[in-house]
């Protein structure tokens, strides 16, 4: 989860820089990222159960490296698919609003709760939210999630942290732009487990 989501905010930056389309963060988003989509729902999977059907899978190597290439993989993937819809809700902003700290708030909430939604894909590896038996609930990683989002609303509804963070209001569509934005990459990253062979 932290690897992943950092990665994301690595390759979004790299991105907008390469193709020459400013920059989608700043440094105070940045650092509010890291405290709100890292600490509280890393805490919480840090006490997830064990997934149901782990003594039906062969015992993991002793040998083997605290993460595979297909861990790396999957870390790589799931980063690019939050960083493909957050440049997307970018890419929305800069042709509506040009460049500018409109564009820029789009980014950055798209990314950030991006992030966020993609705690529940962490609690496992080879289980998606769209197919089987339902994981055993984790009620801390539920309260997690509703503090920090409740706080990210304070990044668009309260003037101080607004100013703090340089984030513009947002209209109706705009929420909608992110909303779609941070659905689409937790939606790309569970379909594609269907796919992916099931790790021990």
């Amino acid at each position: 989860f932290f690897l992943g989501t950092n990665l994301s905010e690595i390759m979004i930056m790299a991105t907008a820089m390469t193709l020459g389309i400013g920059f989608p963060l700043n440094v105070m988003q940045l650092l509010w990222i890291n405290i709100i989509s890292d600490i509280f729902p890393g805490l919480a999977l840090s006490v997830e159960e064990p997934e149901p059907d782990i003594l039906d899978r062969p015992p993991r190597d002793s040998q083997a490296p605290l993460f595979s290439k297909g861990d790396f993989k999957r870390m790589a993937f799931d980063a690019a698919a939050i960083t493909a819809s957050s440049l997307g809700a970018y890419g929305y902003g800069l042709a509506r609003y040009g460049g500018g700290a409109r564009a820029a708030s789009l980014a950055f909430q798209s990314l950030t709760i991006g992030q966020l939604l993609n705690a529940y894909s962490c609690r496992s590896l080879n289980h998606s939210l769209f197919e089987g038996p339902p994981l055993p609930p984790n009620r801390y990683l539920n309260m997690a999630m509703a503090g920090s989002l409740g706080l990210q609303a304070l990044t668009i509804w309260f003037p101080p942290i607004r100013r703090l963070l340089g984030v513009t209001p947002m209209s109706l569509m705009d929420l909608g732009v992110i909303g779609a934005a941070s659905l689409l990459s937790l939606s790309v990253i569970e379909t594609s487990k269907t796919s992916r062979e099931k790790t021990p």
